[in-house]
């Protein structure tokens, strides 16, 4: 995306040209992007986290406590989403042929409407496989030794 805006500022600037309705498919790579990167992020559990608490929290079980409700919410709102995304989904299907695009290159909004459906499907899939690892390996002494719990980063 960097080279796409670099090669912007060349065509505009050098060659006083235009780079013909870059904006579209540029925000169709950043959605797939965007949402295909929050899936790695939850897969490796390495999103940005406040846990602060259990900086505090002294004991292996009620840090264990902590991330398994965290995961639990997390797994809610995730299942929330993506039943909002499949309406979306769903209401694009039932509109074809006449589905709504872009303006200069006609790109149908599925594209980038189908990369949030995925995205957060992996969210709450990856999500629910590290809440069921938690539960079941239940709370250990590393837990007490660590500022971050193995199931938390």
């Amino acid at each position: 995306m960097a080279l796409t805006f670099c090669l912007v500022v060349v065509m505009r600037y050098i060659f006083e040209a235009d780079l013909f309705a870059y904006e579209e498919w540029i925000l169709v790579i950043a959605f797939w992007m965007y949402f295909i990167g929050g899936a790695v992020g939850s897969y490796e559990n390495s999103h940005i986290k406040a846990d602060f608490l259990l900086t505090v929290l002294k004991t292996a079980r009620a840090k264990w406590v902590l991330v398994n409700v965290t995961l639990t919410l997390e797994f809610i709102i995730c299942s929330i989403l993506c039943y909002w995304a499949f309406l979306m989904i769903q209401e694009e299907l039932v509109a074809y042929p006449e589905w709504q695009r872009t303006s200069a290159l006609q790109i149908p909004f599925i594209v980038p409407r189908l990369s949030i459906f995925i995205g957060l499907m992996f969210m709450a899939f990856y999500t629910l496989l590290h809440l069921y690892s938690g539960l079941r390996s239940g709370p250990s002494e590393e837990w007490v030794n660590e500022e971050i719990p193995p199931n938390s980063n």
